[in-house]
């Protein structure tokens, strides 16, 4: 078979593999809290019971970002969709919530050991990692609306979620190997994200205050009149727009986006607040989409291209999400029972303007120290 068909060929199934656990992610996260809540959880164990599975997604990313780039993609990536396919299934044991945290412990450790790995083999093939990361955002859109035509009927959506990370496990069987550099660098070393902290940190505030408002939004939603499938059609729309959005996002600089991306953050949170019904949501959705396009792929983009390490680099935006995920849940779910919704949507419009600040800091800083 000629090299450029099997170029091609790898990629093909490579973008199926993005699209599709990304899906089965999503099938499994939606109604979460609301499946938390009919096994008796409070808010604050929502906000535990999502947390445990992005601080589990933190630890995997980090450790398997660097093993990807110290061994071979594709083994990496074998084993991560091998576990995840094993984990989803695990979690229709889950039969109140203790059994349900150890579940989405599990499944959060399985999402994170393949991302980096994922993005460095684009990014070596010098594929647009815009369009190949829109590729989730379709997926997460596809989760979104099946999982709101389906409701909540949790079993049958975590088998879902297992069967297509079966799919992904097959695909990557098939997946040749790709040549890399080699590169002389420890196990653990916290280098690369020290160099990047302003893009890294920034980034995790943003995303806690987002994490907070998503922890609770089914239940924000539900108390606006949503039904099950108006959930899911909603949140369908911010991933179809970030599919749209992202694959336009080549010719624009990284910094750019990224300040753009928190500006837009605070004005789609602040609108929530003002929301009387469900249907007033969907501008914000929209507003939402364009900043974390710009968001993830600017500063996705930027530690990759500037860092040697591609698979830590990209790792490590992933932690980043994770440990957003941990310190949002808690804090959306104390915020929301102490205080209300609304306050948990003007705390992320804070912390995206903090972000902000942040991140021109350090840019400032790095601007000085280069000159």
């Amino acid at each position: 078979m000629p090299h450029a068909l099997q170029v091609l060929i790898g990629l093909m199934r490579i973008n199926n593999v993005q699209f599709l656990s990304n899906m089965a992610n999503v099938l499994s996260l939606l109604f979460i809290p609301v499946f938390a809540g009919s096994l008796g959880a409070s808010y604050i164990e929502i906000g535990f019971i999502v947390g445990i599975y992005s601080a589990t997604t933190l630890l995997s990313s980090f450790i398997f970002g660097r093993l990807a780039d110290l061994h071979h993609l594709r083994t990496v990536l074998i084993f991560g969709f091998g576990f995840a396919a094993l984990s989803f299934f695990l979690q229709v044991f889950a039969l109140d919530p203790l059994s349900l945290t150890l579940a989405r412990a599990l499944t959060g450790f399985s999402v994170g050991i393949f991302p980096g790995a994922l993005i460095a083999y684009v990014h070596y093939q010098k594929q647009s990692l815009g369009r190949f990361i829109s590729l989730g955002s379709l997926g997460w859109m596809a989760g979104f609306f099946v999982a709101g035509v389906i409701g909540e009927h949790m079993d049958l959506l975590f088998l879902l979620s297992s069967l297509f990370y079966v799919f992904c496990f097959l695909q990557i069987l098939w997946l040749k190997d790709i040549e890399k550099p080699q590169l002389n660098v420890p196990y653990f070393s916290l280098d690369t994200l020290l160099r990047n902290s302003g893009t890294y940190f920034s980034l995790f505030l943003r995303h806690t205050g987002a994490v907070g408002v998503w922890t609770i939004f089914p239940l924000y939603l539900r108390q606006l009149g949503a039904s099950d499938f108006w959930i899911g059609l909603i949140y369908a729309i911010n991933p179809a727009v970030q599919f749209l959005i992202m694959r336009r996002l080549d010719s624009v600089e990284n910094e750019k986006l990224i300040r753009a991306g928190y500006l837009l953050s605070v004005v789609g949170f602040v609108s929530y607040i003002f929301a009387p019904t469900y249907l007033y949501i969907i501008p914000g959705m929209f507003v939402i989409a364009c900043s974390w396009s710009f968001l993830y792929v600017g500063s996705t983009r930027r530690v990759v291209e500037l860092n040697p390490d591609k698979a830590t680099a990209a790792g490590l935006i992933n932690s980043m999400i994770g440990a957003a995920g941990v310190a949002g849940a808690l804090l959306g779910g104390f915020f929301s029972q102490s205080f209300g919704f609304e306050a948990t949507m003007l705390g992320a419009a804070l912390s995206s303007i903090l972000g902000f600040l942040l991140f021109k800091v350090f840019g400032r800083a790095a601007r000085k120290k280069e000159s």
